[in-house]
């Protein structure tokens, strides 16, 4: 299983409409800034997402509609297992 930028329930959703997190829910929190495309989920769900805003210690992000495999060429240079 593909390791997690940032444990998101993707069916979290906030008055801003975004599913949310806590920043301290991030494998590298530095690696969490607004525009940047990180690899999100919980349990078993993966999906690639758009970091749309990061208030404080919540992050809000954008998830991208299908497969992880569709838009992992998005994510950082970084070995993805």
């Amino acid at each position: 299983m593909e390791q997690l930028d940032l444990v998101v329930d993707l069916n979290s959703q906030d008055d801003t409409g975004l599913p949310w997190a806590f920043l301290d829910a991030a494998a590298e929190p530095d690696r969490i800034v607004p525009g940047a495309h990180v690899l999100v989920g919980s349990g078993d769900v993966r999906a690639v997402a758009r970091v749309a805003d990061v208030d404080g210690d919540i992050v809000h992000v954008v998830p991208l509609h299908g497969p992880v495999a569709n838009h992992r060429h998005l994510l950082s240079s970084r070995a993805i297992s």
